[in-house]
């Protein structure tokens, strides 16, 4: 079997798959995206407990695995570009000064926290709780751990809860990309200082300025009326440039060593609003639902990549400190935060809510850590528990903020809709 066909057989499956994660997720009260989670990070262990390390690797060869995970991270670039073009919030709807207490609730008491559970680490002293790195290196990367949001995650729970056209969340997610530019910075660092180089970090700041500046100029040629009537007169062409764009500006900030989150994002905020039926909103949204016909994919292959290590270390008291700093800084930050910034207690606590979901990208920032020595097996294995059960308590906690402070533009009950995969 060809290397292109076996691909394509393992997508199928994935695909296949994923539905009933979905489903499962949903009888459980959960998103959708949860199910997706799941079943990435399970199938590896549940396959070799069954059938053997061998047949694993038959069917799922790294460089299968690295192909699907290529088109799962296209399909979320895609997907992500209309998500951040809808997300851009009206003109009155926050102020520069609003926006800077969102971003400072939301972020720095995770920052905080970070450190709080540095310094529990180095004087605990337990043997085999940290890793071999310095311990500047470990306070770096737990504040970098503790502060992220996961946009991928976040974006997917606002969709299947009709909440992206929303106040909280708009504003959730511009401050979750804001905070995720701004945290892989600090695990640039985190890495850096263990290697004990700093290269790394300030080509991280460039791209950063870089891709700030390349979005202000593509709105600048975007927004010009002939752009508009090439996306009228030929739409097929200006999805697919479009489409092109952003995969390419995702693959383009991977490769410099950010996130391809930050490079998708960007374009969808630099493609001017011209109404519900425009040509330019026309073409973003075909983008974004072909995106999201292949989001699972990224999810599961994600999963499929993270490691499984053994708990060296692993202690359920730090477990515990883990959960009660990470839900304090993020959901009361966050909640904080926005009330700061003159939001209502319903909106704000919503707000809040979101911010502490986490997913994968909390996974992929300690999985950076783990193989950089910075983090024991036991520490991440708590780290890893706390992104999953802070990411599957944001439906619950939605729906509570949902009963106490009704809003009339947002859904009153947990029903979440496959709209991306069964209707779209």
């Amino acid at each position: 079997m060809t290397l292109a066909l076996h691909t394509l057989a393992v997508l199928a499956v994935v695909l296949l798959v994923a539905r009933p994660a979905r489903r499962a997720a949903v009888l459980a009260g959960q998103p959708p995206v949860i199910g997706e989670i799941t079943l990435g990070l399970v199938v590896v262990p549940l396959l070799t407990m069954g059938a053997g390390s061998d047949v694993v690797d038959t069917l799922l060869p790294a460089d299968v695995t690295d192909h699907l995970h290529t088109l799962g991270l296209a399909g979320l670039a895609l997907y992500l570009t209309g998500v951040g073009h809808s997300a851009r919030p009206p003109r009155d709807e926050v102020s520069p000064r609003s926006y800077g207490w969102l971003l400072a609730g939301s972020l720095l008491p995770g920052l905080l926290a970070g450190v709080l559970l540095a310094v529990w680490v180095h004087w605990r002293d337990v043997p085999g709780e940290r890793g071999t790195a310095p311990t500047a290196a470990l306070l770096l990367l737990l504040a970098a751990a503790f502060a992220v949001t996961a946009v991928p995650v976040l974006a997917r729970i606002l969709t299947d809860r009709g909440l992206v056209n929303t106040t909280p969340g708009r504003l959730s997610l511009l401050v979750a990309v804001g905070i995720d530019a701004l945290t892989w910075l600090v695990l640039t660092a985190a890495l850096a200082t263990a290697a004990g180089g700093g290269g790394q970090l300030v080509r991280a700041v460039a791209v950063i300025v870089g891709g700030v500046v390349a979005a202000v100029l593509l709105r600048r040629l975007l927004v010009r009326a002939g752009v508009g009537r090439f996306c009228g007169r030929r739409p097929v062409a200006a999805v697919l440039l479009l489409g092109a764009l952003a995969v390419g500006a995702a693959l383009a900030t991977e490769r410099a060593g950010l996130t391809a989150i930050f490079g998708a994002v960007l374009v969808g905020l630099a493609v001017p609003r011209d109404g519900a039926q425009g040509p330019r909103t026309k073409a973003v949204g075909t983008v974004e639902r072909y995106g999201l016909l292949l989001v699972p994919v990224f999810f599961v292959t994600t999963g499929l990549q993270m490691s499984t290590h053994g708990p060296d270390g692993f202690s359920w008291l730090t477990l515990a400190l883990v959960l009660l700093l990470a839900t304090a800084a993020k959901l009361g930050g966050g909640y904080a935060g926005a009330r700061a910034a003159g939001l209502t207690t319903g909106t704000a606590l919503r707000f809040g809510v979101l911010m502490n979901t986490r997913g994968l990208t909390e996974i992929a920032v300690l999985q950076a850590g783990l193989s950089a020595g910075i983090l024991s097996s036991g520490l991440f294995l708590s780290l890893v528990l706390m992104a999953l059960v802070t990411t599957a308590a944001t439906g619950p906690l939605l729906s509570y903020a949902d009963h106490r402070h009704p809003h009339p533009g947002i859904p009153p009950r947990p029903a979440f809709e496959e709209l991306s995969h069964d209707d779209a």
